[in-house]
């Protein structure tokens, strides 16, 4: 089967000035893929791109199977968007907005109303369902959107920026349906969001986009074990840290820390290769020590973005 989201040298410009450059990108289905980067990285035109709302300037984009160009609009009719800012109709009540939603997406009448009541029990607003918008927070104005996107029970959920304005729990209530609904018959979500700490808890896969070029791929555990590198943590007794930081544990090997623990020492070292940790922790037991634990250091999400994107300005 195809990819969800397939992109090959996707590249857009504006005049001189390049938005996304030589982008290589597969979401497969299935997955929740997290696109992070600082406002105008070029994520927002990655996704005008996949929906077939502003054609590119090189490269080729399959999203499910379809030209967005050319089939734009049979790729939409399974796709559901939620963007940052919601368009909705304030003038009507919650119910109303979904039902104008429902009948422009050709849903019969017989399964307007079912669905309806489902979207909104989903995303917690069914007590509200005969409050006109105008008085919805913009947390609250988010989960209707994402109420409208469910209607048509979408193969493809784009989603930018998700959970803004939102309450701690209701942040937690749309982290655990976006996750409910990644296991729904191999629905596929690509999330744009700022909340690295999201990313990291429900992606299987992250991209981060600087610049418009995609700087860094692969799932949250391996963005984080490949930028430290091969630094560990060795939990060792009968030794000190004066006799960790004198002796020579091999060429390339760097004791970063040594800190005392009860009845340990906490050890924390840099070394050039997985073959290297063998030879410390030989080098140890040769002295005498006992090695009690070896575990690999890895950076969070967070600790990777940042580094990555250091230095961006935010200029969108």
């Amino acid at each position: 089967m195809d990819a969800a989201i397939s992109c090959h040298g996707l590249g857009r410009s504006f005049g001189p000035r390049s938005a996304v450059s030589d982008l290589d990108l597969t979401v497969e289905h299935g997955a929740v893929f997290g696109f992070l980067g600082p406002n105008g990285a070029g994520k927002t035109t990655t996704v005008r791109m996949m929906l077939g709302l502003l054609p590119p300037s090189t490269g080729r984009i399959r999203v499910l199977g379809l030209d967005p160009i050319k089939q734009g609009e049979a790729l939409r009719a399974r796709t559901g968007v939620v963007l940052d800012q919601v368009g909705l109709y304030d003038r009507l009540t919650a119910w109303q907005n979904l039902d104008f939603a429902a009948r422009v997406a050709h849903i019969s009448a017989p399964a307007r109303r079912k669905k309806i009541q489902e979207s909104l029990e989903r995303v917690e607003l069914l007590d509200r369902k005969n409050d006109r918008v105008s008085g919805f927070s913009k947390g609250m104005r988010q989960k209707l959107g994402l109420a409208r996107a469910l209607l048509s029970n979408p193969e493809l959920l784009i989603l930018d920026e998700p959970t803004s304005g939102l309450d701690p729990a209701n942040i937690k209530m749309v982290r655990e349906l976006i996750l409910s609904l990644a296991k729904e018959g191999g629905r596929t979500i690509f999330m744009c969001t700022h909340h690295l700490d999201e990313a990291q808890r429900i992606c299987t896969q992250v991209g981060i986009i600087r610049s418009g070029h995609l700087v860094a791929l692969g799932s949250p555990e391996e963005l984080g074990a490949g930028k430290v590198g091969h630094q560990i943590r060795i939990r060792a007794t009968h030794l000190t840290p004066a006799e960790a930081h004198s002796t020579h544990w091999g060429d390339g090997v760097a004791v970063l820390s040594a800190t005392e623990g009860k009845e340990e020492l906490i050890l924390e070292m840099d070394v050039p290769s997985e073959q290297a940790t063998e030879v410390v922790v030989t080098a140890m037991v040769r002295q005498g020590a006992g090695v009690r634990e070896v575990t690999p250091l890895r950076q969070s999400l967070e600790d990777v973005y940042l580094e990555i994107v250091q230095g961006d300005e935010d200029h969108e």
